[in-house]
């Protein structure tokens, strides 16, 4: 491997700081070696480091460099001397690259002056401040614990009106602060970026408070994610965009995740060499690279062992087999390395990978929601081909294709909300996670769990609040291996919620006729056309038996609810009795119909959002979807009234013909009503299918 190239220098111009924060990775963490260092770099030394960077820069071809002066707090050195050490720099480095300088502070000897002069020779200013007083006197306070707030939030407001050279905050999270105080606060203070920072940490001392709580960390991040995309979006979050570019495949710009290579060194204030200064978390020396700005040159530094081993580790092959075999191993990188250490070395995924794993699937899942909405108002036609979607015989492929879409959004959020419940979804077997996933009352459970964590209420259709009770999670658990795929009348509890007292379900002793029913009406569906029958098998999890307690007696009644996707809502008695068996097939068609047509909908929507339509038989309005399912439904129950009328048992003769003429006539008036409202491409596509094939089975070899 060849010479790092370096184009990032943070020069340490002060080693001591005016603050004692109880996190900082230079006073509090295993390298005490600020104890004999200089207070500032020397003269000497900057003369020294300004003849290095104009060698390296030419050397090496660079374009643009930067330098950011770093301490201890760098104000201590005075910002005149500051200034006069940025006009040595560009002095020497001259036409050869621009030079980007910039300042890390904690804001409390930021004044007018100074600011003038850093305006004057375009010195960036970058704040570090951890939010409103709450926040902030947590940990950053002086060596006798007296607040830094006031002198902080000062320096903040002389920042905001020097937006030419203000930077950003950077801010060290502390789980206590709700994510909102801090969001809301940077956003009022209209601050140009904030990075939000785990506290440093490793295996040998790890994050404060998560021994306790192992999920404190995990559930602050996402949560904060949720919060900024959700109510902040134009508040510039770099660790949350880095999220986001990673997610894209982009990279991610930051050293906090990702692979990349190393493209900064640190210069200390004795003139020694140093890689990324929060090395210093893992040990004395842990940082220091080879020799010093007297007598060794950018470029040998660049090409040192040492740098050369940190570059490995931000490859694949420098990451530990943990992280090698990780699901999210291409957006995550393994991690901060010096979070990765452990027993004197740092090929170990990270101290914060659990909490590395949630957010990126919780941001990948954020993610594909996003793109699915931006598709939903799109009026792009669907890629593939509409009339074989319609046909369960030519619409394996692409049922395949939309199912696994919503599948793996679903397989996400059961993660998250596992994680979030205090489960490890790595400790479950894949095979056991993917059947709970598709369970159709596990997804109206996390659906739930996710709008209630982001502050919303869920409430059932007689408009009661809905809880959440995260045992219902170690039930669906525990029954994981057992279940049937396509279950019968199942007692749960997250299939009946949603939907008050206004449907009565139907009680065990009832329900086991009713799955003997229905196994007669699936072998009438598989033997009229088994393509239906596995079709509806492979989209649907779940078959519930219900009453409609305001409906009369003898009328059979079903629904399906996209809240609850996959499950099937079927009545199984009249007055007399168990229902005729292809009544049951009927419903489980009619309802499987719907199922298909939302699984389209979510990629591709059919019709405008809040288009309403006079419903030419049910005379009220609806809206234009809901008479677009009911075309789709209707021309593929005309189909199995059709071959009831030919095939069937005699008894239902007469009455698949009354049937099919009030199918005929309710369809009509349904295109002719379709033919005036304003469809999306797809939605205009599929109508026009299903008026002009529906009529017919394709032929298929």
């Amino acid at each position: 491997m060849s010479g790092a190239t370096i184009t990032s220098f943070l020069v340490k111009v002060a080693s001591r700081c005016n603050l004692d924060c109880d996190y900082c990775y230079v006073y509090h963490h295993a390298d005490q070696g600020w104890r004999k260092l200089p207070r500032y770099l020397s003269v000497a030394h900057q003369d020294a480091f300004a003849d290095r960077l104009a060698d390296y820069a030419r050397e090496a071809g660079l374009s643009r460099i930067a330098v950011i002066f770093h301490g201890g707090e760098p104000l201590l050195m005075g910002h005149a001397q500051i200034v006069d050490l940025a006009v040595r720099l560009r002095s020497a480095v001259g036409e050869v690259a621009q030079l980007d300088i910039g300042l890390q502070t904690n804001g409390l000897l930021l004044t007018d002056d100074a600011l003038d002069a850093f305006e004057a020779e375009n010195i960036g200013v970058s704040l570090s401040m951890d939010g409103p007083r709450e926040a902030q006197d947590l940990h950053r306070t002086s060596r006798k614990g007296r607040s830094s707030f006031n002198r902080a939030l000062a320096a903040l407001e002389r920042l905001k009106q020097r937006p030419k050279i203000f930077a950003g905050v950077i801010a060290v999270i502390d789980p206590a602060v709700c994510p909102s105080t801090l969001l809301d606060f940077f956003d009022r203070h209209a601050v140009p970026k904030i990075d939000f920072l785990l506290p440093d940490a490793h295996h040998g001392t790890l994050p404060p408070g998560r021994a306790t709580d192992p999920g404190l960390y995990e559930r602050w991040l996402i949560r904060a994610f949720d919060m900024w995309l959700d109510h902040y979006p134009q508040l510039a979050v770099r660790t949350f965009e880095a999220l986001l570019d990673g997610a894209a495949g982009l990279s991610s710009g930051t050293d906090a995740f990702g692979f990349g290579d190393v493209s900064l060194i640190t210069l200390e204030t004795d003139g020694t060499w140093h890689d990324l200064d929060v090395l210093k978390v893992a040990g004395e020396g842990a940082s220091r690279l080879m020799g010093t700005v007297d007598d060794t040159a950018i470029a040998v530094v660049a090409s040192s062992p040492r740098l050369a081993l940190h570059r490995h580790l931000l490859t694949m092959d420098g990451l530990s087999p943990i992280c090698r075999e990780c699901d999210v191993v291409k957006i995550c990188g393994g991690g901060a390395v010096p979070h990765r250490f452990r027993d004197g070395g740092f090929s170990n995924p990270t101290v914060y990978c659990t909490e590395m794993r949630a957010i990126i699937r919780h941001v990948v899942r954020r993610l594909n929601e996003s793109l699915v909405e931006s598709m939903r108002g799109s009026d792009e036609p669907a890629s593939f081909d509409i009339a074989a979607f319609e046909f369960a015989e030519l619409s394996s492929a692409i049922m395949n294709e939309l199912a696994k879409t919503a599948f793996d959004a679903d397989l996400d959020g059961l993660r998250h909300a596992m994680t979030d419940a205090g489960y490890r979804p790595d400790s479950f077997e894949d095979d056991v996670l993917e059947n709970v996933a598709r369970r159709a009352g596990t997804i109206g459970w996390q659906r739930a769990r996710s709008l209630i964590g982001s502050g919303r209420q869920v409430r059932d259709v007689d408009g009661n609040p809905i809880d959440v009770d995260d045992t219902y999670l170690g039930w669906v658990l525990g029954r994981a291996s057992d279940c049937e795929r396509l279950e019968l009348g199942a007692a749960d509890e997250w299939l009946r919620k949603p939907f008050g007292t206004s449907i009565v379900f139907e009680p065990e002793e009832l329900s086991a006729n009713g799955r003997d029913l229905v196994v007669q009406a699936l072998a009438i569906i598989d033997e009229w056309r088994p393509s239906i029958g596995a079709e509806l098998r492979s989209i649907c999890s779940a078959v519930q038996f219900i009453r409609d307690p305001s409906a009369h007696p003898d009328k059979i009644v079903s629904f399906s609810d996209d809240s609850v996707p996959g499950a099937l809502f079927v009545s199984i008695y009249r007055s007399d009795g168990l229902i005729d068996a292809y009544d049951l097939a009927d419903s489980l068609v009619h309802e499987y119909r719907h199922q298909k047509l939302y699984l389209l909908e979510r990629l591709y929507p059919t019709s405008r959002p809040g288009a309403l339509v006079a419903s030419p038989w049910r005379e009220d309005l609806r809206p234009v979807s809901g008479l677009i399912h009911a075309a789709f439904v209707f021309v593929e129950l005309r189909r199995f009234w059709r071959h009831i009328r030919d095939a069937g048992p005699e008894r239902l003769h007469n009455r698949a013909i009354a049937q099919l003429e009030d199918t005929e006539r309710n369809l009509g008036e349904a295109f002719e009503t379709l033919r005036s409202c304003d469809l999306t491409r797809v939605g205009r596509s599929l109508v026009d299918i299903l008026e002009s094939s529906g009529r017919q089975l394709p032929l298929v070899a």
